[in-house]
């Protein structure tokens, strides 16, 4: 368990030195050194001193929800945010699995197997109903009882048929081979050697079929993925014919082709929930340099379900390629290759919320579509003075490792499968919080700030070093918020630096300039969350169109009616003008009579 005093942020004020500016021609040497460094990365002074994200602590606002714990008090499985926590998640799912969905599958089996017995020897149907319909209380919804007492041969004249007698025999053979296998088996495990070696030592998947993957893992799960719904095909097919022999609804002339071309394709899905999953366990890396098997198996729509374990904390630099070329990389996306298949079930957590997390693995199972899960799992020791769980929590909050669900069953309409609500100020590009500080002249300094991608790479001491602390008295107008400068058109930006807030160990804040390269990074981290915005329906594109043509048409009705009612009001003029000019003129007639 992590200790505690990990997860509590210093409450001691922040304190924000304040300087003179440097003379003129101190302040432009010093500057053309920085624009040197933003264009290139080129640190240019001494050792900074070691400083970290000022807007971490600012993500401390809720207790750790971990230990997490899963089950009731008999069976209660208790887990921590570290690097085996998602083998614990999946192997307490598949044992749920087991117990929830098809215990009572496994009594329906059981019942269709003395059903069938009695068929094949029960001879004096009088004196076996109440006896029947005892056994076989729990499931009168399985059974229909009279029917099958009907059924039952009576004398010589209605034996059983040959072909008859056979096929229940075979069936019944099935039926308890069935019964045995969802006894001892829960599922079927594909992991990856790297993976295996972690779990050795540890008690898990040991009701499933645990297979160590070799050269492709995604065309040997799909192998395996055969072998197992070829069986449990043959399983639901004996428990179709059962139940028609039991109910008297069995014709040959019928249903010998029909189930003589049956495969799993035909498989309802109430059937194919029973199915016991197929599940592969691969890390990141493994899946890029399998890309084409996994699409694959994707595009093959076979229920198999891909969990994918991620300990990349912050995009590791191409080691053959240029600083500025892979800068200008997009970063390969994992959910993104699953919704591009439309048919897949995809999930991604930080495991920030391990209920989120829970729900989403749990649901994947569950579906009878394939399904991907991408998991951001903790690296052991990668900050000892950091929580794992505020590290998840900011991989969520920059958009590194934004929380998505895509469910293709949800909804008939495309947006209504998407889920971005798990992420924090999901309606925003970046999560905006409130800094507060004393300044060294004795003021409160509270300024509104944007927890961006940078903001979270500050959290590295490898990646503080990439950045440049810029001492107070070289502080201009030129440098402006990272968030300011990735909004800011290109015309405004010349001489601009961008700068992030850092935080040293005696709690003095500082502002540290952020090269070209993270620039690009946070831009491409932005881009995504676009993407993903407008596919959840947030900050949609073309519903602001909308909402724009409707502000315009409305305004174009209203000047419309202006227009109208101007009219209308001319014209009333107008004519209460005649009319008034016309009494007038009457009047005078008559005091001209008068005279």
């Amino acid at each position: 368990m992590e200790n505690s005093d990990k997860l509590q942020q210093s409450i001691s004020p922040i304190h924000w030195k304040r300087s003179d500016p440097a003379p003129e021609e101190e302040m432009q040497a010093y500057w053309k050194k920085l624009r040197n460094f933003y264009r290139t990365g080129e640190i240019f002074h001494a050792p900074q001193k070691p400083a970290s994200s000022a807007l971490l602590s600012l993500l401390d606002d809720s207790p750790s929800p971990y230990p997490f714990s899963m089950g009731n008090s008999a069976e209660k499985t208790t887990i921590e945010l570290e690097e085996k926590a998602p083998f614990y998640l999946v192997d307490f799912l598949l044992t749920q699995h087991q117990k929830e969905n098809r215990k009572s599958f496994k009594i329906q089996l059981a019942t269709l197997i003395k059903g069938l017995n009695r068929l094949m020897h029960i001879d004096d149907k009088n004196s076996d109903i109440e006896t029947l319909k005892g056994d076989y209380d729990f499931a009168n919804e399985l059974i229909a009882f009279d029917k099958m007492v009907d059924m039952v041969p009576q004398d010589a004249s209605e034996k059983l048929s040959d072909s008859r007698l056979s096929r229940l025999t075979d069936i019944i053979d099935i039926l308890q081979k069935g019964l045995v296998h969802f006894n001892k088996q829960e599922g079927v495990i594909g992991i990856e050697k790297e993976l295996k070696t972690l779990i050795e030592k540890e008690f898990l998947f040991k009701k499933a079929l645990l297979v160590e993957a070799k050269n492709d893992a995604f065309d040997q799960i799909q192998n395996l993925f055969n072998e197992q719904v070829q069986s449990f095909t043959s399983l639901m097919k004996a428990y179709r014919i059962a139940q028609l022999e039991i109910e008297g609804e069995y014709n040959e002339a019928i249903h010998n082709d029909y189930f003589e071309h049956f495969t799993w394709y035909r498989l309802l899905q109430d059937e194919l929930n029973l199915f016991p999953p197929i599940v592969l366990l691969v890390t990141q890396a493994y899946l890029f340099d399998h890309l084409t098997s996994l699409s694959h198996l994707l595009a093959s729509n076979k229920p198999i379900k891909i969990v994918v374990l991620n300990q990349e904390h912050i995009t590791a630099p191409h080691e053959q390629l240029s600083w500025e070329d892979a800068s200008h990389q997009f970063r390969q996306e994992i959910a993104t290759l699953g919704i591009a298949h439309r048919n897949v079930y995809t999930f991604q957590s930080s495991m920030l919320d391990p209920t989120f997390t829970y729900q989403g693995l749990d649901n994947c199972f569950k579906s009878t579509a394939p399904g991907i899960c991408h998991l951001s799992v903790p690296k052991e020791n990668k900050l000892s003075n950091t929580s794992h769980f505020l590290i998840s929590k900011a991989a969520n909050a920059s958009r590194y490792f934004p929380g998505i669900l895509y469910d293709p069953a949800k909804y008939s309409e495309w947006g209504g499968r998407f889920d971005l609500s798990e992420n924090i100020q999901s309606e925003e590009k970046w999560p905006i919080f409130t800094l507060k500080a004393n300044t060294s002249d004795n003021k409160d300094f509270i300024t509104e700030v944007a927890f961006t991608y940078a903001d979270y790479k500050a959290i590295f001491p490898e990646k503080t070093e990439e950045l440049m602390i810029i001492p107070a008295e070289y502080d201009t107008e030129h440098l402006i918020p990272l968030s300011e400068y990735l909004e800011a058109d290109e015309a405004n930006l010349y001489g601009k630096i961008p700068f992030i807030w850092l935080i040293d160990e005696n709690q003095n804040l500082h502002k540290a300039a952020v090269p070209n390269v993270w620039v690009v990074s946070c831009q491409e981290r932005l881009d995504f969350w676009s993407f993903l915005q407008e596919l959840g329906g947030l900050n949609s594109y073309h519903a602001k169109m909308a909402l724009e043509q409707k502000d315009q048409l409305l305004e174009e009705q209203k000047a419309k009616m202006d227009a109208e009612r101007e009219q209308i009001n001319a014209k009333a003029q107008e004519e209460a003008i005649a009319q008034a000019a016309e009494r007038l003129v009457l009047a005078l007639l008559n005091d001209e009579n008068h005279i």
